[in-house]
C-alpha cells in the first residue's frame, strides 16, 4: 500500500493512497468520524472546482483574518 503526502488541513487529515485522495475528520469529543475517498477523476474535478473559485476563497480568508485581527486588538485593550 503506497501512502504519501500526508497533511493536516484544519481539522482534517489528508493523504494520497494508490492514486486516491483520502480525507479523514474527527471532531474532539464526538463519537463519530468522517472519511472520504476520491478517485483520481473525482480528485481532479474537485481541484478544478477549487481552482475556479480561488478568488472567492482568498476573499473569505482575508475576511476571516481581518476579523481575527480585530478580535485580538479588542482583547488586547481589555
Amino acid at each position: 500500500m503506497e501512502k504519501r503526502d500526508d497533511m493536516k488541513i484544519g481539522r482534517y487529515r489528508t493523504w494520497i493512497e494508490n492514486g486516491t485522495l483520502k480525507l479523514y475528520g474527527h471532531e474532539v469529543g464526538a463519537a463519530s468520524s468522517t472519511i472520504c475517498s476520491l478517485d483520481a477523476e473525482e480528485a481532479m474535478g474537485l481541484l478544478e472546482m477549487l481552482s475556479q473559485h480561488r478568488e472567492e476563497f482568498n476573499q473569505a480568508l482575508y475576511l476571516h483574518e481581518s476579523q481575527h485581527a480585530l478580535q485580538q486588538q479588542q482583547t488586547a485593550r481589555w
